[in-house]
């Protein structure tokens, strides 16, 4: 393999790793679930989320459909 094979496919090597974290998340080893921030952080998220899809919905409603 010329040197230029192996440095392509070295760079493949970390698109693929860097992909897999993105897309699949950290291994379970990594992933620190007992950080009082990011559980706070999970928790509001998970709590506005749906409200303000359902806000956004119901303004949506309310402006574009013809009121009679």
């Amino acid at each position: 393999m010329t040197p230029e094979e192996k440095k392509a496919r070295r760079d493949l090597e970390r698109i693929e790793a860097e992909r897999e974290k993105l897309f699949h998340g950290t291994p379970s080893a990594a992933n620190d679930d007992h950080d009082p921030m990011e559980v706070l952080g999970k928790r509001i998220a998970r709590i506005l989320g749906p409200l303000l899809a359902a806000g956004l919905f119901f303004y949506l409603l309310l402006t574009y459909l013809p009121s009679t």
